[in-house]
């Protein structure tokens, strides 16, 4: 019997392969518990002694890098792919190296970073990028953020309303 880490839901082995590898085909990459009411996602990980190995690697290296996508992308083959476009939420990454899209540098001086340098060196892209294209962080959760059109009152994705010219709080009777 296989049972998940993610709840508390047991399965035959067998059964559970085939369910994956099921799932897998449909391009499904969050594999969820085939228990109709439990939410709990199966991780590749911990099904890699019951999955076939094919079945295994396109699950594994198949997905979106994106923290809040997972969408299943499947290499056709033939042609050596770096900058890539998830059709889903819209992120580059690279699917050479499998990390999000390593602007202005190539893969080996990526892949010979340490993790280290790697968080600096996009910390750093980042914040150039924000200087660039004149980025506002709210306040409140410090998420930066874009005014593309329209007044300056940014009601943030955490709830906190201010200011896109000065960063202030916002209020009914504020002027920059």
């Amino acid at each position: 019997m296989f049972r998940n880490d993610n709840c508390t839901h047991s399965f035959c082995e067998d059964c559970l392969g085939k369910y994956i590898g099921t799932k897998i085909q449909e391009n499904i990459a969050m594999v969820k518990c085939p228990e109709p009411k439990c939410k709990g996602i199966l991780e590749p990980q911990l099904c890699h002694s019951i999955v076939p190995k094919e079945v295994f690697e396109r699950w594994e290296n198949a997905l979106c890098e994106s923290l809040d996508c997972s969408a299943m992308l499947v290499d056709d083959g033939g042609v050596d792919v770096t900058i890539c476009e998830c059709p889903n939420c819209h992120k580059l990454f690279c699917a050479q190296c499998n990390v999000a899209w390593h602007a202005g540098m190539e893969c080996g001086e990526f892949k010979s970073r340490k993790n280290g340098e790697r968080d600096q060196r996009d910390d750093d892209m980042v914040m150039e990028l924000a200087k660039q294209k004149n980025w506002r962080r709210c306040p409140g959760c410090n998420f930066y953020v874009e005014k593309t059109a329209g007044c300056l009152h940014i009601s943030c994705r955490c709830g906190n309303e201010f200011c896109y010219g000065c960063g202030s709080k916002w209020t009914s009777s504020h002027s920059c």
